[in-house]
């Protein structure tokens, strides 16, 4: 049976109530400095590669319950009785590998397939492929094979498992569900709307919970699975902290309400541990520093270079929806992994290539037990986006960049790690400039690109897309725009029009980053990589809806065709239609329905307010007159562009 999803006003609503409703407001002092709750951090805190920002939700023992089947939630690596298994989503496919790290069996998935999990009492594999829309289920017990095939929603992305075996939750980024399965029939139960940019899904070990990452809300997603499913939002963004600066003095500037408040962002793995508690890395932007009357108007957020917009987080979350953050210096967390039999969790720095081991990771006594450089031979890359714990207790990584394996062996004194590195286990289908590109746009702690290193591209543009936050910026709030699909042919660049090529774009948007600079050639790497990037997929919407409004968007009576026109559906121009910019630059309308909020200043929160003109742009076109059934149909529309 097929659990209707929540219409978005009802939606939004929640999530809304979610984001206001819990936070804290606590501090603590790093030697002679303090750090407020909102990613503001003084500047020997970058340095310090874990610390509680919160009293630890954890017992002050150490769980009892141990055997948890590691599919309980997804990654790009599973561990096998024998050696591991892969899902490579540069080349498609799904690698079995020997104890030694070597290929031994592949199977074609599909390009972009993202993560996999493993039911080892089955010998099966759930292999999600993204640009698919199915679920490849796969044979394993001798090598891989496929067997069936799981059709599901607009792709699907983040995979996990009951605990008996029967169940398979689905996340699907453009439709925005989750959706249950049985296991063994493919056949669909129920499904809900979860909210916008979904991606990792955990099961709790007794089976009664599930959560979901969101990459844009500031919320992770607590799904109940009881009989009648149902979900709510628990808040990871902390309450900005009124009429004061991080120092504890100084006004707030008028300019934005919410300057100093810092938002979470970038939540795309999950998992539990023990004594119930759920686990969720994520990054900590803050758009518009609170600055006193000292703002830096070259710099992203105002801050200037003391005081870095992005910070990195792990939140416990409790069975009683509290939440306890703690700072990890990995830049860009991107995978997660629990040893229940050490009680240790680790965490995948997808922009720094580390990983961090937290020892007793459910207890009041969590400390960090070692950071790992995972390189890869001769070159410092990796980009790991998958970990998984071998039945020996290594630790096994998935570097994404290089296409290799690595395993994490503690040293007999647990205060360091050896890393032995594979040979690329598949081929990558981008060129080496291409590759160059995709290294520097995920790249962290890299003085080139901003100050100190606080900020990669792949920071404000995950996945090529937005983090749907506007900007302090020379003064004006600008909306973070959408990359994937977008960059081929739209020049000029920036929201006023200002850069004229994509190079010049980038190398200024560095300058504005703090960071030493790029040179030409590296901008053209940037540029290749970004130009492989696919537009974001268009949701499943009602055809004959979206077909009335292509009509109404392409007459006279709307004029919205006027500017926007094209491949890329704008006209390269600009328009005199805010007060706070000269003029502002026609943006392209690919992946619409995934790069909310509008306006240059994202002052339109959803296309209901771009065509009810209740931003701050007016005039744009004809739409004020329409009735409530063409506004509908003219979204329904949009959302397929």
């Amino acid at each position: 049976m097929t659990k209707p999803g929540f219409v978005v006003g009802s939606l939004s609503v929640a999530l809304a109530a979610a984001l206001t409703a819990e936070g804290r407001t606590e501090q603590m002092f790093i030697g002679d400095m303090d750090m407020d709750m909102q990613g503001q951090m003084a500047s020997p805190m970058l340095n310090t590669p874990f610390a509680m920002l919160d009293v630890p939700l954890g017992e002050g023992k150490p769980p009892t319950a141990k055997a948890r089947p590691a599919s309980l939630s997804g990654s790009t690596i599973a561990a096998l009785a024998k050696g591991s298994l892969v899902i490579d989503g540069d080349s498609g496919a799904l690698i079995r590998l020997d104890d030694s790290a070597e290929p031994t069996h592949r199977l074609k998935v599909g390009a972009g397939a993202s993560q996999l999990v493993v039911d080892r009492a089955r010998d099966i594999a759930f292999v999600a492929d993204r640009f698919g829309d199915r679920i490849v289920v796969a044979d394993v017990k001798n090598g891989v094979k496929k067997s069936r095939i799981i059709p599901t929603r607009a792709e699907p992305y983040g995979v996990a498992l009951s605990p008996d075996g029967n169940t398979l939750l689905v996340t699907t980024v453009a439709d925005r569900n989750l959706t249950a399965y049985d296991a063994t029939t493919g056949d669909e139960r129920w499904s809900l709307e979860i909210g916008p940019e979904p991606r990792g899904v955990a099961i709790s070990p007794d089976g009664t919970e599930a959560m979901v990452t969101l990459l844009t809300t500031g919320a992770v997603a607590r799904v109940s699975l009881d009989d009648d499913p149902s979900v709510s939002y628990i808040a990871l963004s902390p309450p900005k902290q009124a009429n004061a600066n991080r120092f504890g003095f100084g006004a707030t500037t008028a300019a934005s309400e919410d300057a100093g408040r810092g938002f979470a962002r970038g939540a795309f793995a999950t998992t539990y541990i023990g004594h119930d508690l759920a686990i969720v890395p994520h990054q900590i932007s803050t758009p518009h520093q609170d600055t006193g009357h000292n703002e830096v108007q070259s710099s992203y957020g105002g801050g200037g270079s003391f005081n870095p917009p992005i910070a990195h987080r792990v939140a416990w979350i409790g069975s009683d929806r509290h939440v306890a953050l703690g700072h990890i210096s990995v830049h860009q967390p991107r995978a997660v992994a629990y040893d229940a039999g050490s009680d240790t969790l680790f965490v995948a720095g997808y922009g720094s290539e580390q990983v961090m081991a937290l020892s007793d990771a459910s207890q009041a006594s969590v400390g960090m037990q070692w950071t790992a450089a995972v390189n890869t031979g001769s070159t410092a890359l990796c980009g790991p986006n998958g970990l998984a714990i071998a039945d020996d207790g290594n630790v096994l990584v998935y570097c994404e960049l290089t296409q290799t394996v690595a395993t994490l062996a503690t040293l007999d004194d647990r205060t360091g790690v050896a890393v032995a590195v594979s040979k690329p286990v598949a081929t990558t289908k981008l060129t080496e400039q291409q590759q160059r590109g995709r290294a520097m746009f995920r790249a962290g702690n890299d003085a080139r690109l901003s100050t100190m290193g606080a900020m990669a591209c792949a920071s404000c543009h995950p996945e090529g897309r937005t983090d749907g936050l506007s900007w302090r910026i020379e003064g004006k709030s600008m909306q973070t725009p959408l990359l994937a699909g977008r960059l081929d042919g739209a020049h000029p660049f920036k929201w006023d029009g200002g850069d004229k090529t994509l190079d010049d774009s980038l190398r200024n948007t560095v300058t504005r980053l703090g960071g030493t600079g790029i040179t030409s050639e590296q901008a053209d790497d940037l540029e290749a990589f970004l130009l492989t990037l696919e537009p974001p997929r268009p949701p499943t919407t009602n055809t004959r809806a979206a077909a009335r409004g292509k009509k109404l968007f392409e007459s006279d009576a709307t004029g919205c065709a006027t500017c926007h026109s094209g491949a890329l559906l704008s006209n390269g121009k600009s328009y005199d239609l805010a007060d706070d910019l000269p003029k502002v630059d026609t943006p392209s309308l690919i992946g619409l329905s995934s790069s909310a909020p509008y306006y240059h200043d994202g002052s339109a929160s959803t296309l209901h307010a771009v065509l009810l003109e209740t931003g701050t742009i007016h005039g744009m076109g004809n739409t004020s007159s329409l009735s409530d059934r063409e506004v509908e149909d003219l979204i329904a529309y949009l959302q397929t562009l």
